[in-house]
């Protein structure tokens, strides 16, 4: 079964233009950005970095890895079929069609009207954050906020409990989370509401973690769709719309 691993940036070196010092720049600190787990800064430096240089398929190549990582998935899916619409190296041709087999289910999952904007409380425990979100408005439940796991995870408990099966076929997803790499099969969830802040077809996993009990991690296939901060002298998650 395959497993979409969509986290490798390559190192390779770069067309020289007029503008290299520039782009060899911005490619540099967005490489620095990601390796950080800042996947938003590292998508605008790769972003820019191609308004300078737009025939390089290295940077369209940073740049669709960067947007998987925010769970941006149909721009990811694009922007991996530029890279290979610039005629690149082998490795940067392979690794790009292995991404888009692997992206293909992520990005026929549909997104809904724009989200709207919500504040809410936060628990710390264990060192992490929790909030209280509600899946397919039947189940209340506590998520662990993790802006490092690229997608959403469910507990095996609370995918049975709503109904919520990997087809037999489903990719195995590799996910970074705090706790550690883990790893499960892919799922759509139909709705995740945090406060007034809802997406729609949500991609996820279904995993069994100690730390989530019946709940779940808020990844990137949702946080991805908001500006979020968090406030930790008020222990509030803020979520506005992107």
């Amino acid at each position: 079964m395959g497993r979409c691993a969509l986290v490798v940036l390559i190192l390779a070196c770069l067309v020289r233009p007029a503008s290299a010092t520039v782009v060899e720049s911005l490619n540099e600190a967005g490489m620095a950005a990601y390796s950080r787990g800042d996947y938003a800064s590292a998508e605008r430096m790769f972003a820019s970095a191609i308004a300078r240089q737009p025939r390089e398929p290295l940077l369209h190549y940073h740049h669709a890895v960067a947007l998987t990582q925010l769970g941006r998935w149909r721009e990811a899916f694009r922007a991996y079929e530029t890279v290979l619409g610039l005629n690149p190296p082998a490795d940067l041709a392979s690794a790009s069609r292995k991404a888009l087999r692997d992206l293909a289910p992520l990005a026929r999952m549909g997104r809904a009207a724009p989200p709207e904007a919500a504040s809410v409380s936060l628990e710390r425990r264990v060192g992490v954050w929790f909030t209280e979100v509600t899946i397919n408005e039947t189940h209340v439940t506590r998520f662990m906020i993790d802006t490092g796991a690229s997608l959403c995870a469910i507990s095996p408990e609370l995918a049975e409990s709503l109904g919520i099966r990997a087809a037999p076929d489903a990719p195995v997803v590799e996910l970074q989370t705090a706790n550690g790499r883990t790893s499960g099969r892919l799922v759509q969830i139909p709705s995740i509401r945090v406060g007034e802040a809802e997406a729609i077809n949500v991609p996820g996993v279904v995993v069994a973690s100690a730390n989530l009990g019946h709940g779940g991690i808020l990844g990137m296939s949702f946080l991805s769709r908001f500006v979020v901060t968090i406030d930790p002298a008020r222990r509030v998650l803020n979520l506005e719309p992107r």
